[in-house]
């Protein structure tokens, strides 16, 4: 990066991230002239223990991102959430640092966190790195913050630079204690209050089932226009063959919907989510294009907040298994013959589906495996378990 390229830091748990938040957010960026603000959600805070009933480190990053669509020029990273142990932010600058070679950095941060700075684990580490960016709320407050600078400045050469910006006075704690009773909602940015409807998250009030529209704009989001072109039609065969074969037509949506979830993501990205989840990795040789049905199925999981059945349905989509249910069958299927799909033998598959499931299963699979061989390549492993399980079934037609 070139040296002219300033950079924001803005760490935190948020949980959830609030219009505090969001408010000196935007104003650093205005102030500052940021070309890039980075948020940073902490896995394990070294200041703090969170309380029981807080959202998980992905559900907190998924918050951020909602949140960092309101704000200009800003990404989510996720660089603490990979890391074991407590997150310093001296670790966090110095890697980011090394990330952006020659960038101006600024670290920002709220009154509480600046007036104790100089407690932090090596306070001088972090400022031979980047300025200091804290928020005044209020015209004496900023008295007392430019005491603080001063004092910084001399016990450990800091630079610091205040930001004006009277924003209400609020913690995330008093904003997850009034979401229980239905209160709150108006301390928080629209879609992440959105999103604590949907999950439920902290006390929160739940809908019986997860709102599709919104779940397809979440989709969306994170998507290609042609991989969300293809999402949408795998939901709506789901859901047609859910009708079809007697399954719950929501589940099979909802599946369909979140299967490409993380497809996005590059190889580097897919292994962070591997740990983080503890997925292992038993694919064989074949792993690497698989992965993204395994931690797919995980941030279903975790960040939506689907039921087993959904999860496990989305973490078979790609290879099969031994034991697959109706619903793993349907959405495996709705995968290799939506609408935009066109390769030798698709025509041929969707007639299958219209006869019986194991039919068609069996007709997949053994078209996939016969692919794989002619490309000199050894057939997956949950593939060849799953068409042997097929092969060997005894019950009727399902």
């Amino acid at each position: 990066m070139g040296q002219e390229q300033k950079i924001g830091l803005f760490g935190g748990t948020f949980n959830p991230p609030h219009i505090g938040h969001l408010r000196a957010a935007q104003a650093c960026v205005q102030r500052l002239g940021l070309d890039r603000l980075l948020l940073v959600p902490a896995r394990l805070p070294p200041h703090k223990t969170l309380p029981a009933d807080s959202a998980t480190p992905r559900q907190r990053l998924f918050m951020a991102e909602l949140m960092a669509e309101q704000i200009p020029r800003c990404q989510v990273s996720d660089i603490e959430l990979d890391r074991q142990g407590p997150s310093y932010t001296c670790d966090t600058v110095e890697a980011l640092a090394g990330r952006y070679p020659g960038a101006n950095l600024w670290l920002i941060l709220g009154t509480d966190m600046f007036l104790t700075f100089h407690q932090w684990r090596q306070p001088r580490r972090i400022a031979a790195h980047c300025r200091l960016a804290v928020v005044a709320r209020t015209p004496d407050g900023r008295r007392e913050l430019e005491a603080q600078a001063a004092f910084l400045a001399r016990d450990i050469g800091a630079r610091v630079d205040i930001i004006d910006c009277p924003v209400t006075v609020m913690s995330s704690t008093q904003v997850r204690g009034g979401l229980p009773q239905g209160t709150g909602e108006e301390n928080l940015p629209a879609p992440v209050a959105q999103y604590i409807r949907q999950r439920g998250l902290y006390g929160a009030a739940r809908p019986g089932q997860m709102d599709l529209p919104w779940l397809r704009e979440r989709v969306r989001r994170c998507m290609t226009a042609k991989r969300f072109r293809h999402t949408l039609g795998v939901e709506e065969t789901a859901a047609r063959l859910a009708r079809r074969y007697g399954e719950e037509e929501y589940q099979a949506r909802v599946a369909a919907l979140l299967h490409d979830v993380t497809k996005r993501l590059d190889l580097e990205e897919q292994l962070k989510l591997c740990r983080h989840y503890g997925i292992i990795l038993d694919y064989g040789e074949n792993a690497v294009p698989l992965l993204h049905a395994d931690t797919a199925a995980a941030v279903a999981k975790d960040v939506f907040g689907v039921s087993e059945a959904v999860a496990q349905a989305i973490a078979f989509h790609t290879t099969g298994a031994p034991g697959m249910s109706r619903l793993d069958q349907i959405v495996y299927l709705a995968d290799c013959i939506e609408p935009n799909r066109d390769y030798p033998g698709v025509e041929e598959l969707r007639q299958a589906c219209e006869h019986g499931l194991r039919q068609a299963m069996l007709y997949a699979l053994r078209q996939t495996m016969a692919h794989v061989r002619q490309e000199g390549r050894t057939p997956n492993r949950r593939s060849q378990q799953a068409l042997e399980d097929l092969q060997t079934e005894k019950v009727e037609e399902i």
